[in-house]
C-alpha cells in the first residue's frame, strides 16, 4: 500500500542495499535477454550525412562572406584604441564563477537532502507565478491573455489532488537519480562539455551572422526607405539570414540532444546491468558518449532536424509579422506563431522521450518514435505529470540561483565600489543580468543531468520493470509503494510479482 505521508523514506542505500553488495546481489540468469543492447549498427545514416552537408555549406557560405567583408573593409581601417581591463572586473568575473558553482551545487544536495518539499513548494510556486502573471496582463489591460492564465492557475489547483497522488513518485525519482549520479559523476562532465560546446558553437554563430548580414545586405542593395523601413532589392539578404537561423536552431538542439542520449544510456546502463551476470561497462560515460556519436549519432540529427525546422518556421513568421504593414496578416502570423510555438513545445517533450529510447535501446528514430507514442498512450498523463513536477523542481533552482547570483554582483559593486562601474546605473544593471545569466548557466549543468536521468528511469520502467525488479528488488518494491502501475509495462503484461 502506498504511504500517506508526503515525505517517503530516503531510498538512496536501496540502490546498493546492505547483504546486497555487487558480489551477492541477485543476478539475472546469463540466457535471460537484455532490451539494453549495444548495437554496432548505425541508424538514420542519411540525416549523419545531411548534417554534415549543412555543415559543409555553413562552412563555404562563411569563407565567401569573410573574404569579402576582408576585401571591402579592413583596407585602411584604423587601429582601435587599446582597451584596459580594471583589476577588480577580473576579481568579479572569477568570483562570481565560484560563487555561482557553489549555489548550483548546493542546490543539487538540498534536492537530494529535501526532496519532498521541494517538490510540494516549487508546485504551488509555479502556480503562484500564474496567477502573478494573469493579474500583471490584466493591469496592463490584455484582459484575454491575464484572465486565461488567471483560469488556468485556478484548474490546476481544482487538480491539486491529482497532482499530489504523484509527488511522491516524482520525489523518489529524483533521490533515486541524484545518487546515481553521485557515483557516476562523468555524467556531470558531459553536461559541462555540452555547456562549452554550446558557447562555443554560439559564439562562432554570431560572428558569422555579423560578417554575413554587412556582405548581403551590400549585395542586396539595402536601403532604409522615406518611412524608416529597410528595403532590399534582392532576396539574398532574407534567404542567408533565415539558413543562418535554421543552422543555429539545428546545430544547437543537436548538441543538447547529443548531451541528453549521452546522459541517458548511463542512466539506462545503471538501470539495466548493475546487479546483472554482465555488469556495468568499465567506462559507462564514455561508451554511452560513443554510442551517442556515432551509432546512435543519425537519429539524433533526425529528430533535431524535426524541431530546428519548426523553430525557423516560426522564425520566418515572426520576421514576416515585423515587417508587415497589414494587420490582418500580422495577427494571422502571430496567431500561427502562437499554434506553432505550442506543436514546439509537445516535440521537445516528446523527443526527449525519444532520444531515450534511442539511447536505451539504440533504435532509429522513427522506431523510437513509435514507441514513444505507444509510451505516452499508455503512461501519458503520468508521464507528463511526473516531467511537469520534476521540471518545477529544477525550473525553481534556476531561477533562485540566477536571483542570488545577480544578488551577489550587485552587492559586489556597492560594496567594493570598482572604477568601472563607479556612477555609472547602466553598468549596474548588465552586471547583475550578467552575473544572473552566469547562475542560470552554472544551475543547469546538474539540472540536464537530473532531467535526462529522470527521463530515463521513467521509461525503463513503463518499458521493463522486471529488470529493476531482478536486478534490485528493495529498490524495485520502493516504486511499487510510490507507484503501483509499475507492475505493468506499457504492452499491459505484468511482472512475475504481480496478479492478474
Amino acid at each position: 500500500m502506498a504511504s500517506t505521508s508526503m515525505q517517503p523514506p530516503n531510498y538512496t542505500e536501496l540502490l546498493m542495499p546492505e547483504g546486497h553488495s555487487a558480489e551477492n546481489r541477485p543476478l539475472i540468469p546469463k540466457d535471460t535477454p537484455q532490451k539494453f543492447t549495444t548495437s554496432s549498427r548505425y541508424n538514420d545514416v542519411w540525416a549523419s550525412i545531411l548534417f554534415g552537408l549543412n555543415l559543409v555549406v555553413f562552412g563555404g557560405l562563411n569563407i565567401f562572406s569573410f573574404k569579402t567583408y576582408a576585401s571591402n573593409t579592413f583596407h585602411g581601417a584604423a587601429q582601435g584604441q587599446a582597451s584596459f581591463i580594471d583589476h577588480s572586473l577580473t576579481v568579479l568575473i572569477l568570483s562570481s564563477i565560484f560563487v555561482s558553482f557553489g549555489l548550483a551545487f548546493g542546490y543539487f544536495v538540498l534536492i537530494q537532502r529535501q526532496t519532498s518539499l521541494l517538490v510540494k513548494s516549487s508546485f504551488l510556486l509555479s502556480v503562484a507565478l500564474v496567477f502573478a502573471i494573469g493579474v500583471t496582463q490584466l493591469l496592463g489591460g490584455s484582459l484575454f491573455w491575464g484572465g486565461l492564465n488567471i483560469f488556468v492557475g485556478v484548474i490546476i489547483l481544482l487538480c491539486y489532488n491529482l497532482w499530489a497522488a504523484r509527488m511522491r513518485m516524482a520525489v523518489l525519482l529524483l533521490q533515486t537519480v541524484s545518487s546515481v549520479t553521485r557515483r557516476y559523476p562523468g555524467t556531470l562532465a558531459v553536461a559541462i562539455s555540452g555547456l562549452f560546446t554550446q558557447i562555443l558553437w554560439s559564439s562562432l554563430w554570431i560572428f558569422s551572422l555579423a560578417i554575413n548580414y554587412s556582405v548581403f545586405q551590400k549585395i542586396s542593395n539595402c536601403h532604409t526607405d522615406s518611412d524608416g523601413k529597410a528595403v532590399c532589392e534582392s532576396y539574398e539578404l532574407p534567404v542567408v539570414m533565415t539558413y543562418l537561423a535554421f543552422v543555429m536552431f539545428w546545430n544547437s538542439e543537436v548538441i543538447k540532444n547529443v548531451v541528453h542520449t549521452t546522459i541517458s544510456g548511463v542512466f539506462a546502463a545503471y538501470y539495466f546491468l548493475e546487479g546483472s551476470a554482465q555488469g556495468m561497462p568499465s567506462s559507462p560515460t564514455l561508451t554511452s558518449g560513443k554510442r551517442a556519436l556515432t551509432t546512435s549519432f543519425g537519429s539524433v540529427c533526425f529528430g533535431s532536424l524535426l524541431i530546428a525546422l519548426l523553430q525557423t518556421l516560426r522564425y520566418v513568421l515572426n520576421s514576416a509579422r515585423s515587417d508587415s504593414d497589414d494587420g490582418f496578416a500580422a495577427f494571422i502570423a502571430m496567431c500561427a506563431d502562437c499554434i506553432l510555438s505550442c506543436l514546439e513545445g509537445l516535440f521537445e517533450i516528446f523527443n526527449k522521450f525519444a532520444f531515450t529510447q534511442v539511447a536505451m535501446y539504440g533504435k532509429p528514430f522513427i522506431v523510437a518514435a513509435k514507441d514513444t507514442w505507444e509510451l505516452i498512450k499508455d503512461r501519458g498523463v503520468d508521464a507528463i505529470v511526473n516531467d511537469s513536477l520534476v521540471g518545477n523542481v529544477l525550473g525553481m533552482g534556476a531561477l533562485l540561483v540566477a536571483i542570488l547570483s545577480g544578488l551577489y554582483g550587485y552587492l559586489f559593486l556597492k560594496i567594493v565600489r570598482p572604477s568601472f562601474a563607479e556612477g555609472d546605473e547602466m553598468a549596474t544593471v548588465v552586471v547583475v543580468l550578467v552575473e544572473m545569466v552566469l547562475g542560470a548557466v552554472m544551475i543547469s549543468i546538474p539540472n540536464n543531468v537530473l532531467d535526462s536521468g529522470v527521463t530515463t528511469t521513467f521509461v525503463a520502467l513503463a518499458e521493463d520493470p522486471e529488470a529493476l525488479h531482478r536486478t534490485k528488488p528493495e529498490l524495485y518494491q520502493a516504486f511499487v509503494e510510490e507507484y503501483p502501475q509499475v507492475r505493468y509495462n506499457v504492452r499491459g503484461l505484468q511482472t512475475q510479482d504481480g496478479h492478474h
